[in-house]
């Protein structure tokens, strides 16, 4: 799950880069975590976003917000395309508070 988490993310983090001028993005500020942040992107794939994270925001819509993290990695092996039939396709994770 903690893989899926890094890819799912990963992917978030470009898609918002596609949409945004780098400056107006990271001008829009920011969120820390108060407290770890349960992530969830199949029923039974579950992980664990440790307080402090930064969230950029992404879109609000109604009572659900959707953040970007980015993630630095050398362990590229690790990711693989992902292909949507629309290229601007986000994929989010749900996130539930403990």
């Amino acid at each position: 799950m903690k893989y899926i988490g890094i890819i799912v993310l990963i992917i978030l983090s470009f898609t918002a880069g596609a949409f945004w001028n780098h400056y107006s993005f990271l001008n829009q500020g920011a969120f820390q975590l108060n407290s770890s942040l349960k992530l969830q992107s199949t029923e039974n794939d579950d992980g664990l976003m440790p307080k402090g994270t930064v969230f950029y925001p992404y879109s609000y819509k109604g009572e659900i917000a959707t953040f970007v993290v980015f993630v630095n990695t050398k362990n590229l092996n690790l990711l693989e395309p992902v292909k949507f039939e629309n290229s601007s396709t986000v994929s989010p994770i749900d996130g539930y508070g403990e």
